[in-house]
C-alpha cells in the first residue's frame, strides 16, 4: 500500500445525485400498504411500507431536510426512497459505497443549513472535495477503500460494545424489595388509560407557532412550540419511537404527536416516579429495532398494544387500595 495516496475529488465527479420520489406521502402510502419499506428523511429507519418497490441494489443515500438532515445511510433489500432523501449513484465501478458512508457523514452534517427546517442540498455539496485513495497511476483504489471501511467498522463495533456496557449501567434498575410491604400484581391496563398523540408534523407546527410544546419521540426537548395545546396538568408519557419506552413526566400545557403515549390513571394514589422506575425497564427490554449507543443513533419502536401485556407489582393497603406512601418510600431504593 506504499503507492497509495489520498486525493480530493469534487463530489459530483464521483456520484450522480437522484432525489427520492415525492409522491410517497403519508396519504399515498396509506392507500398502498404492503411489505416494502419506504425510507424518507423525516424519520430514522423506515417511514412506512407499501405494496411496490423501486430499488433492489444497495444504495448510498442521505436525508435532505428535517431534523435528520445530512444523515448518510446505505439502504439494502427491496425498498423505496421518499422525497426527503436523495441517492448518490457512483459514476465509477471502483468506488466502495461503505467507504463513502463513513467519509461523507461528518462532512454532510457539517454542511447542514440551520433554520426552521434544517437542510442539505446537492448544490451546496456537489463541489466539496472528498478524499479518495488513489494508486500510483491515479486510479481509484477500491481495495484500500475497503480496508479503510473495515477499520471504521472495527472502531464502530468497539464503540458499540463500550456504549452497550454504559447503557446497561445506566439502565440497571434495582429490584423493588418486598419486605415490609404488601404488594399486588396488576395489569397496567387496569391502572391506566392510554392516550395516543395526534398527527402533528413539523410543517403543521411551523404554521401554528406559539408558546406550547409539542412532544414527539425526543424525551429531552419538544418537536416545536405551537399556539394550541391538548393537555394541561401533570402526565406520565412514554416514547413509542426513537429511544422507545423512555418515560418522561410532562407538566403544564402541551400536545403530543403519534410518536408518544400518555398514561392517564384510572385509579387514585399512583406515584408517577414509582411508575417510571417500575415500568420503564420493562418497556426498554421489549423494544424492537436498531440498538442504541447511549441514545445516539438508536431507533427502536414499541407497539401501542404492548402495554396490554404488562403486569407490575404495586404496594397496596389492607383494604386493597393503592398505598401511595409505600410507593414513594420505594423510589430512593429503586434509584
Amino acid at each position: 500500500m506504499s503507492d497509495i495516496r489520498i486525493q480530493k475529488f469534487p463530489l459530483q465527479q464521483l456520484f450522480d445525485n437522484k432525489r427520492g420520489d415525492s409522491k410517497l406521502t403519508r396519504k399515498y402510502c396509506n392507500l398502498h400498504k404492503g411489505d416494502y419499506p419506504v425510507y424518507t428523511g423525516t424519520t430514522i429507519g423506515d417511514f412506512t411500507s407499501i405494496d411496490t418497490y423501486a430499488f433492489t441494489d444497495p444504495n448510498l443515500t442521505y436525508t435532505t431536510d428535517g431534523v435528520n438532515a445530512g444523515t448518510v445511510e446505505i439502504l439494502i433489500g427491496k425498498y423505496n426512497v421518499g422525497g426527503h432523501r436523495a441517492i448518490l449513484i457512483p459514476k465509477h465501478s471502483d468506488l466502495c459505497i461503505e467507504y463513502f458512508e463513513n467519509i461523507l457523514q461528518p462532512i454532510f452534517k457539517s454542511l447542514v443549513k440551520s433554520g426552521n427546517v434544517p437542510s442539505v442540498t446537492w448544490n451546496n455539496i456537489k463541489d466539496i472535495g472528498i478524499p479518495v485513495p488513489v494508486d500510483k497511476s491515479g486510479g481509484f483504489s477500491i481495495n484500500y477503500q475497503q480496508e479503510i471501511s473495515q477499520r471504521y467498522n472495527s472502531l464502530k463495533a468497539r464503540k458499540l460494545k463500550f456504549l452497550d456496557y454504559l447503557t446497561q449501567l445506566r439502565e440497571s434498575y434495582i429490584n423493588i424489595p418486598v419486605e415490609g410491604y404488601t404488594y399486588a400484581e396488576k395489569w397496567l391496563k387496569d391502572i391506566f388509560e392510554y392516550k395516543r398523540g395526534r398527527s402533528c408534523t413539523k410543517a403543521y407546527c411551523n404554521q401554528h407557532k406559539g408558546h406550547y410544546p409539542v412532544w414527539s419521540a425526543n424525551n429531552i426537548e419538544p418537536l416545536a412550540m405551537v399556539d394550541f395545546f391538548d393537555y394541561e396538568g401533570s402526565y406520565i408519557s412514554l416514547s413509542r419511537n426513537g429511544i422507545a419506552g423512555k418515560i418522561t413526566v410532562l407538566d403544564g400545557k402541551f400536545t403530543i404527536n403519534e410518536d408518544r403515549f400518555l398514561l392517564i390513571p384510572r385509579v387514585d394514589n399512583i406515584d408517577y416516579d414509582f411508575i417510571k422506575y417500575t415500568v420503564e425497564p420493562i418497556l426498554r427490554s421489549k423494544k424492537k429495532g436498531r440498538a442504541g449507543h447511549d441514545g445516539e443513533n438508536e431507533f427502536t419502536k414499541l407497539s401501542f398494544t404492548i402495554l396490554d401485556g404488562i403486569k407490575i407489582h404495586i404496594p397496596i393497603k389492607s383494604d386493597g387500595s393503592y398505598d401511595l406512601e409505600a410507593q414513594k418510600e420505594n423510589i430512593p431504593k429503586i434509584q
